[in-house]
């Protein structure tokens, strides 16, 4: 019994993450309050966390009013998910403002370790 919850706790899991991205007010180089772009009415923008084999599912609603957007994932590798990964016309199209995306993606198990995504 012990060995099977060990084991279940080596299981991937499905982490969910639902960002709204507006403009916010922030000050974020110390310099001066000005309009940045901010996920769910903050900045700083949250830290995601995952794990090597986790499914991660980022549900973006770009309310931004007069800019596109996307995501990109430092430091991940994104083997067979590119179109996942951001950055504007390099790997993936923009998400127009007013439209939503879901980025699907897992950790791939050639990561050297646990990553922040960003």
């Amino acid at each position: 019994m012990l060995l099977l919850l060990q084991l279940r706790g080596l299981e991937a899991a499905t982490i969910t993450y639902d960002f709204n991205i507006t403009w916010v007010r922030a000050n974020p180089d110390g310099l001066f309050e000005r309009p940045t772009i901010g996920i769910n009415n903050q900045w700083p923008l949250p830290i995601m966390y995952a794990t090597v084999g986790d499914t991660v599912i980022v549900n973006v609603d770009n309310q931004l009013g007069n800019q596109s957007t996307t995501l990109h994932f430092h430091g991940l590798y994104m083997n067979g998910t590119t179109q996942m990964d951001g950055p504007l016309q390099v790997s993936q199209c923009d998400i127009a403002s007013g439209t939503k995306f879901k980025y699907n993606f897992t950790v791939s198990k050639t990561q050297s370790r646990t990553k922040h995504l960003c």
